[in-house]
């Protein structure tokens, strides 16, 4: 019956007078009202994708009375009495008052391609649409400045990267892909420099050709959606290339080298150093995706060595920085992967392996109230104890942080309508 309810909107709810008969008690519709009321018109979103799925049990959702499956680490207080986090992420307890710990999260998806597009999308993986990930819509949905990439993505770190795809919105919607590593002393976006041996003005006019080409064939029968969606996609590298901004934007080094330290000097720090830069600039999503929480062997000697220690510093930096900047009202920051990893140790080498059933995230700004953590799980972590929620709840509160109506139609290029996402109602616990 709680599940039902929180699948009905309280609007519709009311116009069909079912509060009573769908068990939706007062402080649920006053929940749902303050969520609506306190949301600012966040209008920015920075997504990090921890693939490979972390370990819950063994950072945000400690069990220290689940035996041999508890693990080696020990935990350390927050910034919330009462609540304890791993002792290998000493900056993060610091800030957990800045955001809202989702411990709740619970899916059927437990191999690594469905799980990805799940929680890179909200919607569950199927053989006749690609979904387009959150940087997509939001790019749709939220123009940028001129010059300026709408869905920017930057690497993370790690090994296994995870697909991405604009999906049926196409190419105008995809990302603006940032390689290299912004750690390295001599870091330059390779997109923002023209083809050798050409000038800004050549390719001004080139494009000035295609448009009187493109002009003629207007009344002809051989355009679609397709190559619209590269027209406009053109349009933007011309634009971006022509822009100081953007340029400026990447100039990472011109950032103290106190705040550079701050983030930590590695690869994720200094990409969400570099997502914080491109936010001020006019971007409106920027995705980092950091690899290898795969942790099927040596969890916990990985974990402490090299996963915790640059992801711990660098999204607490990230957060005290956009707080302290006063962008963090109108940026959302999620931090996912696509799922947990097994209470049980594996006999592998000391390893956790694919658990979709519990799983915990991360959420910040946009009205998201600090110090807050939703949600519970047994004894062993296994599986949530309080009504789970699901990647569609998460991804329908992700839109509506950003003022998107999560069940907004659009339409794929024959013409089939498709909701942003298909099932999920937002998450009113993030805001109360």
């Amino acid at each position: 019956m709680a599940r039902s309810a929180r699948s009905v909107t309280r609007r519709s709810a009311m116009q069909i007078g079912a509060l009573r008969g769908l068990g939706l008690s007062l402080p649920g519709m006053l929940r749902l009202d303050a969520a609506e009321d306190s949301l600012t018109k966040g209008r920015n979103a920075i997504f990090i994708f921890l693939t490979g799925g972390q370990s819950h049990i063994d950072t945000w959702d400690l069990k220290p009375d689940a035996g041999e499956m508890k693990g080696e680490f020990g935990s350390i207080e927050t910034t919330v009495p009462g609540y304890r986090v791993c002792e290998h992420m000493p900056f993060l307890a610091k800030q957990v008052d800045k955001f809202t710990v989702l411990r709740s999260v619970s899916h059927s998806q437990g191999a690594h391609s469905p799980g990805q597009r799940y929680l890179q999308t909200g919607n569950r993986k199927i053989p006749s649409l690609e979904y387009p990930d959150y940087g997509a819509v939001v790019a749709r949905e939220h123009q940028a400045p001129k010059g300026i990439p709408p869905y920017a993505l930057l690497p993370g770190g790690g090994s296994n990267s995870a697909p991405y795809s604009s999906g049926y919105l196409g190419v105008a919607h995809g990302p603006f892909t940032a390689l290299g590593d912004p750690n390295n002393k001599d870091y330059s976006v390779r997109a923002l420099t023209t083809p050798e041996g050409s000038t800004l003005e050549e390719l001004e006019s080139r494009r000035r050709l295609l448009s009187r080409v493109d002009t003629a064939f207007a009344g002809a029968d051989v355009r679609n959606a397709e190559l619209t969606g590269m027209d406009r996609s053109y349009e933007q590298a011309f634009e971006i290339l022509q822009s100081t901004s953007v340029r400026k934007a990447f100039q990472i080094d011109a950032e103290p080298a106190e705040l550079r330290e701050k983030y930590g000097r590695n690869t994720f720090g200094q990409s969400c150093l570099l997502a914080r830069r491109l936010v001020e600039a006019g971007t409106r999503c920027v995705s980092i995706y950091n690899g290898g929480w795969d942790t099927h062997q040596n969890n916990f000697s990985d974990l402490k060595n090299t996963l915790l220690p640059p992801w711990d510093q660098g999204l607490a930096a990230l957060i005290a920085d956009l707080h302290d900047r006063g962008l963090l009202e109108n940026t959302i920051v999620w931090c996912t992967g696509e799922f947990g990893r097994t209470p049980k140790i594996n006999d592998m080498g000391a390893g956790r392996d694919h658990w979709a059933r519990a799983m915990s995230m991360v959420y910040a700004g946009c009205g998201i109230r600090g110090g807050n953590i939703i949600g519970e799980t047994d004894r062993t972590a296994s599986e949530p104890t309080t009504d789970p929620y699901s990647p569609d709840d998460a991804a329908a509160s992700f839109y509506h942080a950003l003022g998107i109506d999560p069940h907004r139609e659009y339409h794929t290029r024959d013409g089939r309508p498709v909701m942003i996402v298909q099932n999920g109602t937002p998450i009113s616990e993030l805001w109360s």
